[in-house]
């Protein structure tokens, strides 16, 4: 037959890499992506820029699942989960803790899409180019698909960059240079991400000095935005159909602080397993995506979205009222749980878009919003019933009753008395 041997696999008569070099690679590559999760969490609450916002919490999903799958091959390549999950080299724990330092919106683009994901993907590319690409095609299959999504990640940060630029001074755009020629030094001290390249001298002179990040304990948006902690705070919503629709576009459109509110909890959350990180990654994500929904729903029925103040009380009373393992259990069981009852519930917001309003757009946006929140009932079900409270409900169920009394007496002093009209099981 004329058909090649491998099914289209080449260069298969090339040695290659051991197992034990195949693993510790992919460790490395693993571990900047876990601690890029850690950076763009954070400073998904620090940064003002709404479109860096929402993008950042999809980077913290994206790392998560790249994460996971490396996390998994090491596993096949005999490297124990233990083994896996500790810091490979001293030198990229010092990177990524200075990266964390980015005290810009720009050096912060500058850290991660000039430096750290360029040079993964370089590392990527050696990887395949010296694997054998015979034993290793479960790797090579896995880094080509990662390829795509990192390749996607590079041209957003690169177009944000170019875009960010054009509004700053050049003394601002000089000092993310800086802060980038420093990082890239700290990089080449480690031996670059796969350790193998020449590790030159430490030079004093590219130091660049910058203070701690400490997550704030109040939301950012940009200057196109006013915010608010209280919920449709001035805003006409009557109890007409339609304005209870244009309610829920709102509700939807209103959960990035929620989405916040869970980049605190993933950010803070210490000595958690990494299946804690990996879930609060995608409810993370999902959150994000539900606020552009609303967004996208908005949108498309021609409103503005900068008019109404833009909703901060949920990340904020997270961060002033509660403690952090309280926060996700008003968030996954006070709210997502209970979410779930039928009426009302989920599936008869769902049920209102398609039968009362008859909104096709908001209709799929809603049957998608109703699948998460079963995901992420599952969530709480798992961290806060299981792991918390040993399986015991009623137990996780009093703690959550506790949470929503926090709520209250926060929203209380907020507001004079009044009840809060942005509770009501929905965030």
């Amino acid at each position: 037959m004329g058909l090649s041997p491998f099914m289209e696999i080449r260069q298969w008569d090339r040695v290659g890499l051991p197992v034990g070099e195949c693993s510790r690679r992919l460790q490395r590559l693993a571990y900047l992506d876990r601690a890029c999760m850690k950076v763009e969490a954070g400073h998904m609450i620090a940064r003002p820029e709404y479109e860096v916002k929402g993008a950042l919490g999809r980077l913290v999903w994206q790392d998560a699942e790249h994460h996971n799958q490396l996390r998994g091959r090491c596993q096949q390549l005999r490297m124990s989960s233990v083994a896996f999950d500790k810091c490979p080299d001293e030198d990229l724990r010092f990177l990524m803790e200075e990266a964390l330092k980015s005290s810009s919106t720009l050096e912060l683009l500058v850290a991660l899409f000039g430096v750290i994901k360029p040079a993964q993907l370089k590392a990527i590319e050696a990887y395949r180019k010296e694997t054998q690409p015979l034993v290793d095609e479960p790797t090579l299959h896995l880094l080509a698909h990662q390829e795509m999504d990192r390749k996607k990640q590079l041209a957003w940060g690169e177009e944000a960059i170019i875009e960010l630029s054009d509004s700053l001074p050049e003394e601002t755009i000089e000092e993310a240079r800086r802060w980038g020629a420093y990082l890239e030094h700290l990089l080449s001290l480690a031996g670059g991400v796969d350790g193998k390249h020449a590790k030159p001298d430490k030079d004093p002179a590219q130091t660049v000095e910058r203070e701690d990040f400490v997550l704030p304990k109040k939301s950012a948006r940009d200057g196109r935005f006013r915010t608010s902690e209280l919920k449709f705070d001035g805003m006409h919503l009557d109890a007409t159909e339609q304005g209870r629709f244009r309610t829920m576009l709102y509700h939807r459109f209103f959960e990035m602080s929620p989405a916040e509110g869970i980049a605190r909890v993933h950010y803070l959350s210490e000595n958690k397993p990494w299946g804690f990180y990996y879930d609060t990654a995608r409810h993370l994500w999902d959150e994000v995506r539900h606020s552009w929904f609303g967004e996208a729903a908005l949108r498309a029925r021609g409103e503005d979205i900068y008019e109404a103040p833009n909703w901060v009380g949920w990340h904020d009373m997270a961060a002033n009222a509660f403690s952090v393992e309280e926060a996700y259990i008003h968030l996954t069981i006070a709210i997502e749980k209970a979410g779930m009852k039928y009426p009302p519930g989920k599936r008869e917001e769902w049920e209102f878009c398609r039968d009362v309003v008859q909104d096709p757009l908001m209709t799929t946006f809603q049957d998608f919003d109703w699948a998460d929140e079963v995901i992420h009932a599952g969530f709480g079900q798992k961290w806060i019933v299981e792991t918390v409270f040993g399986g015991d409900t009623r137990k996780a169920m009093e703690a959550a009753d506790r949470t929503v009394k926090i709520r209250q007496a926060y929203m209380d002093r907020l507001q004079g008395k009044q009840t809060d009209n942005g509770f009501a099981g929905n965030y």
